[in-house]
């Protein structure tokens, strides 16, 4: 009796681990694509923060042009 006992339990025990390791396997690789996702989303962000700021410096330096030709044009 014993000896039925220990194979039911281990057909049955060995019957649910790969359910169980494909499950976690399938919560691993959720959580490996959140974190690919989460390190490109950071990725563009600092692109545009690097992008930002030559756009910002080339907007200030059209304003200076557009004084310089106002007061050219007012012949200053």
């Amino acid at each position: 009796m014993h000896h039925e006992y220990s194979t039911e339990h281990t057909s049955m025990h060995c019957g649910s681990i790969p359910d169980v390791w494909e499950y976690r396997a399938q919560i691993q690789k959720k959580k490996i694509i959140e974190m690919k996702l989460d390190m490109k989303i950071q990725w563009m962000e600092t692109n545009i923060k690097d992008m930002e700021s030559p756009i910002e410096i080339k907007i200030r330096a059209i304003a200076d042009v557009r004084k310089v030709q106002k007061m050219i044009k007012q012949g200053k």
